[in-house]
């Protein structure tokens, strides 16, 4: 990840069009309406059948509430069922089944993250849980078909309520995800760069330019690709990257060392570095003489 001046200006300039990532994340509209969220079968499973664990929750619900109208206390109820107390409690303040059952329809899985891309095309008309699989696969799933399939056909049966939007990126961590290299971002941050580049095209061309930037510093390869590195990045409409590069310019021969040679100034701050440590272990007595005999006697 690149640091300084070059953070600076991509902060800038993700602050600038924030907007466009606003846009790209917002919820689309479907093309047509999906069935209306319910769980009216959340007591049975994909195949119509009874779930083991929510027959075992409806049970106890209606067992507790029952209990709870009769006027027994939570303690006396927990005795009786050899419940945990704050399974009972939770029971008894659920405001309906329906609070107790969704958690056994939508458990988390490594599917969440496209279950939004997934309603989107369910709702566009496609239906085959196989070509689903294909098209969350091209976007990095790696769980099985299986889950996918189950996944549909809750929302064929209007069981499972549509997933919530993707949260908008905030401009640090667009500015992040821009700033890495992209073969170091997870999945879902890869395809959140990807729509980001893809709504604004500002911040793909300010990415272009990071990317090359990196190369040519990884590389040191700033002899034969500085020059035209500057003039490419004043030739866009990027104000904030055009002022990191005049100010490239500002200092060209210590920019250009800095991009074609193996030299650095890491030596030196090193040495400053123990300097100060040697300092601060006189707890602030010792003289100059004395800090100058213990640094060259270390080194």
């Amino acid at each position: 990840m690149l640091c300084g001046t070059t953070c600076e200006a991509v902060d800038k300039t993700v602050a600038a069009h924030h907007s466009c990532i606003k846009i790209a994340f917002a919820p689309a509209r479907p093309a047509t309406e999906a069935p209306p969220p319910s769980l009216p079968d959340a007591h049975l499973d994909v195949r119509g059948r009874p779930r083991a664990l929510a027959a075992r929750t409806t049970e106890r619900y209606r067992t507790v509430q029952e209990l709870v109208a009769a006027g027994r206390s939570l303690r006396g109820i927990s005795r009786d069922l050899e419940l945990d107390h704050y399974a009972v409690r939770r029971y008894a303040r659920a405001e309906s089944l329906d609070e107790l059952l969704a958690p056994t329809i939508h458990r988390r899985s490594v599917l969440d993250a496209f279950k939004p891309y997934l309603y989107k095309r369910f709702t566009e008309g496609q239906r085959n849980a196989v070509q689903l699989y294909r098209e969350v696969r091209e976007r990095g799933y790696t769980g099985s078909a299986s889950t996918v399939n189950l996944y549909v056909h809750l929302l064929k049966r209007g069981v499972t309520t549509p997933p919530p939007p993707r949260p908008i990126p905030a401009p640090r961590s667009a500015a992040t995800m821009l700033l890495t290299h992209p073969d170091r971002l997870p999945p879902e941050q890869e395809r959140n760069l990807h729509d980001v580049q893809t709504a604004c095209p500002h911040l793909a061309a300010i990415g272009a330019h990071v990317l090359a930037f990196a190369k040519m510093l990884a590389n040191l390869t700033g002899r034969e690709d500085l020059d035209a590195w500057i003039n490419d990045a004043r030739a866009d409409d990027l104000p904030h990257l055009r002022q990191f590069a005049d100010g490239l310019r500002t200092d060209y021969d210590a920019v250009l060392a800095g991009l074609s040679t193996t030299w650095s100034s890491g030596q030196v701050e090193g040495q400053n570095t123990r300097a100060k440590l040697v300092k601060r272990l006189g707890y602030g007595r010792a003289n100059f003489d004395l800090l100058r005999k213990r640094i060259l006697l270390q080194a």
